[in-house]
This record gives C-alpha cells, sequence and structure tokens, in this order.
C-alpha cells in the first residue's frame, strides 16, 4: 500500500511540476515554492530516540525492540521505491520522508548526524565516530573531520565541515558524487580509485597503492578486489591515523573488500584501533583477515539492510544477520552500530 502512494505521489508532483495552469509554467515573475521541511511522525522520532539511548556495545532488550520495528518499517520499503526517492524531487521527496516510516528514520540519522558534526568539538585525546547508513561513516578529532563511503540524498550537506572525503569504490551504495563535487568545489580532497575531477584533486585519485598528509591525518591507501566474478570492480582500503591530539585512534575502513590476506600485506600486524568491514556473502571471509592478518581492537561490522538492494540474497543483510555475523568475527569487541549511532574513541577504548 506505501508504495502505491509514493507512486502516486510521483504521478502527482509530476503533474504539479508540468502544468502550467498548476505552477509548471514559471514565466520568472512568480515566487519559487519552498521546499517542505520534512516533519517525522512521532513513531518514528520514538524509535530512533529510543535506539539511540541504547548502546550498540550491548544488545539489550530495548535496543532489540527498536530494531524490530525498525526491520518492519524496512520490510515495506523496497529496492525500486528507494531508489525512486534516492533521485525524486526534492518535494516528492519530502512528501515520501513524511508518508514512508523507514525513509523517515533514515533521513533522521542525516540530521542527526550532520548536527553532531556542526556542533559537537571532541576534546584533545578523543575522536567522534558516527555511524550514518549503510558503511558511512564520519570521525571527527580536535584537529578535523573526515568521512567514508557516504551515500545519502542530502550527502553534500556535509561538504563545508569535512576535511576529505573517501569513497571505496565506484558502486552506488558507496559513494556520493554530489558530495565530491561540492568538496572539490571548496578545493578539499576526495580520495578514490575512480573519481577523475580534472582538477588538482587528481592526486588523489589512484589506483596505487599510496600514502597521504592531509591536515592532522596519516591517510594510507591499497587496493583490494570487490569479488572474484565478472562485476569485480577495485576497492579502495584507507587507514587513517589521527594523531595524539585525535587519541592515536587509527581507523581502518575496506568498504566491500573481498578480504584477501595478500591484498592486505601493506597493513600486516597494523595497530587498527577501529575496523569498518562489510558483511562479507562468503560467510565468514572477514576472517581471513581478522585475527589473521591483523588484530583491529574493535571491528565495527556494517553494509547491514542497504535498501537499494532487494533481499538478503542480493546482499540486503538483515539485523538480525548482521548480529549473528559480529558474533563469529575474530575480534571479541565487534559490533554492529546502526544509524545516527556516535561513539567516542578516548584512553584507548570506544564507548557511546
Amino acid at each position: 500500500m506505501l508504495q502505491k502512494k509514493f507512486i502516486i505521489l510521483l504521478c502527482v508532483w509530476a503533474v504539479l511540476l508540468c502544468c502550467p495552469a498548476c505552477g509548471g509554467g514559471d514565466d520568472g515573475g512568480s515566487t519559487p515554492t519552498p521546499t517542505p521541511t520534512p516533519t517525522p511522525t512521532p513513531t518514528e522520532v520514538t524509535v530512533m530516540k529510543e535506539l539511540w539511548a541504547t548502546s550498540p556495545f550491548e544488545m539489550s532488550a530495548a535496543r532489540q525492540t527498536a530494531f524490530n520495528t525498525i526491520h518492519a518499517y524496512a520490510d515495506k520499503c523496497s529496492s525500486s521505491v528507494f531508489k525512486s526517492y534516492l533521485t525524486s524531487d526534492d518535494n516528492v521527496a519530502a512528501s515520501v520522508e513524511k508518508s514512508m516510516e523507514i525513509i523517515s528514520c533514515y533521513n533522521q540519522a542525516f540530521t542527526r548526524v550532520l548536527e553532531g558534526v556542526k556542533n559537537e568539538t571532541p576534546a584533545t585525546g578523543e575522536a567522534y565516530i558516527w555511524m550514518l547508513y549503510n558503511m558511512g561513516y564520519v570521525v571527527k578529532t580536535k584537529d578535523g573531520t573526515f568521512a567514508f563511503d557516504i551515500m545519502h540524498r542530502r550527502a553534500k550537506e556535509l561538504a563545508p565541515y569535512l576535511d576529505f572525503y573517501g569513497m571505496t569504490h565506484v558502486h552506488q551504495d558507496h559513494k556520493s558524487e554530489a558530495l565530491a563535487d561540492a568538496m572539490i568545489a571548496s578545493g578539499k580532497p576526495v580520495l578514490s580509485n575512480f573519481y577523475n575531477s580534472n582538477t588538482s584533486n587528481d592526486q588523489y585519485m589512484s589506483t596505487q597503492n599510496k600514502d597521504y598528509t592531509i591536515g592532522a591525518f596519516q591517510v594510507h591507501t591499497f587496493i583490494t578486489n570487490h569479488n572474484n566474478g565478472s562485476t569485480n570492480v577495485p576497492v579502495t582500503v584507507f587507514k587513517v591515523d589521527c594523531g595524539s591530539t585525535g587519541g592515536n585512534l587509527v581507523i581502518m575502513h575496506s568498504g566491500d573488500s573481498n578480504f584477501l590476506p595478500e591484498q592486505y600485506t601493506t597493513v600486516k600486524d597494523a595497530n587498527i584501533s577501529v575496523y569498518i568491514p562489510r558483511y562479507a556473502p562468503n560467510a565468514l571471509t572477514e576472517n581471513d583477515v581478522i585475527g589473521s592478518v591483523f588484530k583491529p581492537k574493535y571491528v565495527l561490522l556494517s553494509h547491514i539492510l542497504e535498501l537499494t538492494h532487494v533481499d538478503p540474497s542480493t546482499s540486503r543483510w538483515t539485523l538480525e544477520q548482521g548480529l549473528e555475523r559480529a558474533s563469529k568475527l575474530n575480534c571479541a569487541q565487534t559490533y554492529m552500530p546502526f544509524w545516527g549511532e556516535k561513539m567516542i574513541w578516548k584512553n584507548n577504548q570506544l564507548s557511546k
């Protein structure tokens, strides 16, 4: 029913935008209609607040209840509907954010992360880590802010607050070219193996292992496989040392890496504080690198409930599957944070 409602909304807005009698034939003298501000319903506001009141480091009854509600919302939203939302007109998108619970939750998560990035500053020796959506993370220290794999309709709103942005690979659910374009327009680095902006930023586009110093951050990148089949694309792994003012946090994000140990040789035995891997389609191949090539202090398992995928057979992993997989990884401190959650690195520990 909700999918039909979404399609009707698209049709109604198409008529309004194209019909001169309805305002689509603007002659330049009319006042543009402002984009409606999304107003989440009390139910969606409540469940996200309930989730954020729990800790990703403890699977409490309240967290499980919130997960159950969120998953029920997601089950009502097909991948085709979500993809249509991502590319729809702003007015249509605002209406959908009001009418579809999971999309309201998705939008609320961005608002929470954006407000945190804008208004919260870690003390010396701390770092803040926000999980936005899918494999999108934002990291902030006293000296600067960076992000990986941001994929969100509103992603470009982060551009004023980031010092650099890394995209692991070209697939839609791991990038925002709108954010990348906004970063380039502001003269800020975008690191990837595919994004060619024809500007001075091209020094940051590489299909080889590279090392960069960006502000207070030391960045090491290396290339891995996405998979072994015909759909294989290169995946850049990012390792970032945040320095002493960032609590000596060393965070590594591997996007959709295929976990081939021989491709991780440049970080063998590295001191990784926080490692962010995807849920591996080939069960437990995460452990081909975790605990063997390197031993991270924490693992944040990601790529869970990615709404552009159809179902678990096409990598729309469920929350239950994510929790089950996290329990089997070769790191005792493996957790599964979810949309909008903030974690604090301090004194060599990660906490809520």
